[in-house]
């Protein structure tokens, strides 16, 4: 049982993207535009056989190839996958994406295989309950390429959706202060969502009422700490989540399928010392965090 983050979607524009199948509309391009109530579909849901899949080639940056150890799914339409042949399933490797000049062979034992299914549920909790899925991924490193491929035959949209796609690498923060609490996230699991709605009312009366969107509520607190090691801990955590525009993911405990891609509030604050003291300083900061914005009705 952990606190994890990850700061950086490393699938960005350096990035290149193939797809089984891609709705005119709702593009490739939507899986990291930083707006999970903006996705990507595809035209079909799969069937055993023909699977859809997306391909992400996230390419080489100064000479370096970036290692992946976290891979997350946030506002998808994914159902319970109980069919067989439905499947949810992560391969990593140098070869070249489906649909690319030269692409390779994805069926080879050499690849890092990954079964995505795992992070589906908590007992008998249907997936579509848990709008994120998040999965740590232990890998070889020097994994240019993934293939994610998908089949979920009972899905009744008719398409598969993700809002966002994030490829990452996932940290914890130092566990030896003294204060086994020095960091905290409240609540563990935000079951709280706030709903945005809009309600309308003809000068007759009638009332028209539109949902919209949801999104959950965090704080995340760093405390009692003097000891410089951790201090610089959070000051390099901090300016990275500046320097990201404010924006990561969070997962409160990394046994459970709950995870969260959030945005500081507090912008102008959040890395203000709120405790101070003589001779040793004690130091708190506090980080109020949204979720970014899912749900929302599409034409």
């Amino acid at each position: 049982m952990a606190l994890i983050y990850v700061l950086y979607n490393l699938l960005d524009d350096n990035a290149t993207l193939t797809a089984s199948s891609e709705d005119e509309l709702y593009v490739l391009e939507n899986l990291y535009s930083g707006l999970p109530s903006h996705p990507f579909r595809t035209t079909r849901i799969g069937a055993p056989g023909a699977t859809e899949w997306i391909c992400v080639d996230l390419g080489v940056y100064s000479g370096v190839i970036h290692d992946v150890t976290f891979i997350g799914l946030f506002n998808h339409n994914l159902t319970q996958l109980e069919q067989p042949g439905d499947l949810l399933t992560l391969r990593g490797g140098d070869e070249v994406c489906p649909g690319q000049s030269g692409a390779g062979d994805w069926s080879h034992s050499g690849l890092c295989y990954t079964d995505l299914t795992s992070m589906m549920c908590a007992g008998t909790q249907p997936i579509e309950d848990f709008g994120n899925l998040c999965h740590k991924i232990n890998c070889p490193t020097g994994n240019r390429s993934w293939l994610l491929e998908m089949v979920d035959q009972a899905n009744p949209d008719g398409y598969l959706e993700i809002g966002e796609l994030v490829f990452g690498q996932w940290y914890e923060f130092h566990r030896g202060a003294p204060d086994p609490n020095w960091v905290r996230l409240q609540p563990g699991r935000a079951d709280g969502p706030m709903f945005f709605m809009g309600n309308q009312r003809t000068t007759y009366g009638q009332d028209w009422t539109n949902y919209y969107s949801y999104a959950e509520h965090f704080t995340l607190t760093f405390k009692n700490q003097n000891d410089p090691c951790f201090v610089d801990e959070i000051h390099a955590f901090l300016k990275t989540v500046q320097q990201a525009g404010g924006t990561f993911i969070i997962v409160p405990d990394d046994t459970k399928p709950f995870c969260y891609y959030v945005l500081v509030e507090n912008l102008s604050d959040y890395a203000r010392r709120l405790i101070y003291g003589r001779g040793r300083e004690l130091r708190e900061w506090r980080m109020e965090l949204k979720t970014l914005t899912q749900g929302v009705r599409l034409l």
